[in-house]
């Protein structure tokens, strides 16, 4: 009897661990998916139907953070790239203009801040956001094809950063430098083996050429003329 009911005992002793550890392991599961959810700001419907809202991206620990302007997105290159990210208190957020979708401006939804409209690659706007919380912005000329952004300061949490890529940046060289400057510019060419040829130099060859082959010209021009100048001689009877 005393056998009998010491395993009785073991038995409702052993369930009650093995209900904590299940419970346990329930509370730890629902904390991971609180704190995955709290990563992951509520924009409140703003990126709604925006092509190229992936999540926010984490770039924390940095002072100073690039955004595209003018991404491919929306069915065009109507985004910023990218769209959503989480800063540091203090972090410096450049803008930089790609060139491409005609102009574009960056415009705070609540008035704190406001660029000019820009086209031209290379063109840049700064805004240092020193208190925490949520800023969204956008471009007025696009803003009803999607052109939305948010910059999140402060809290933790979001995509890796260090997967963003910004082709269209790259293209243009490190500060803002075009292709074509970064080429020697436009004033000059080449010669087929990759020197490049001055506009003077070009026009003093030109002329030089044209100087010597002149006379040439002139001369059979007068060769030519020759024939058709030449009368019969006059015939006396």
């Amino acid at each position: 009897m005393s056998a009998q009911l010491n395993r009785s005992t073991d038995r409702r002793a052993f369930l009650r661990r093995t209900a904590t550890g299940i419970g346990a392991a329930a509370t730890i599961g629902l904390a991971s998916d609180t704190v995955a959810a709290q990563s992951e700001p509520d924009y409140g419907g703003w990126f709604e139907g925006v092509s190229n809202f992936e999540g926010t991206y984490d770039y924390t620990g940095q002072s100073e953070v690039t955004v595209a302007v003018g991404s491919e997105a929306n069915g065009g290159y109507f985004g910023f790239g990218p769209a959503a990210i989480r800063v540091d208190p203090g972090t410096t957020v450049v803008w930089e203009w790609t060139g491409e979708g005609n102009s574009h401006n960056v415009v705070a939804e609540d008035g704190s801040f406001e660029s000019e409209l820009y086209s031209a690659p290379g063109e840049t706007f700064e805004h240092t956001f020193e208190s925490e919380g949520m800023y969204k912005y956008y471009c007025v000329p696009h803003q009803s094809l999607g052109m939305l952004g948010a910059v999140v300061v402060g809290g933790s949490g979001g995509l890796d950063s260090s997967q963003v890529e910004q082709p269209l940046l790259e293209a243009s060289g490190e500060g803002g430098e075009s292709e074509a400057e970064s080429d020697g510019g436009s004033e000059s060419d080449s010669d087929g083996s990759g020197t490049p040829i001055s506009f003077e130099i070009g026009t003093f060859i030109t002329i030089l050429a044209l100087g010597i082959l002149s006379p040439i010209f002139f001369g059979i021009f007068l060769l030519l003329q020759e024939p058709d100048s030449a009368e019969p001689p006059t015939r006396t009877e």
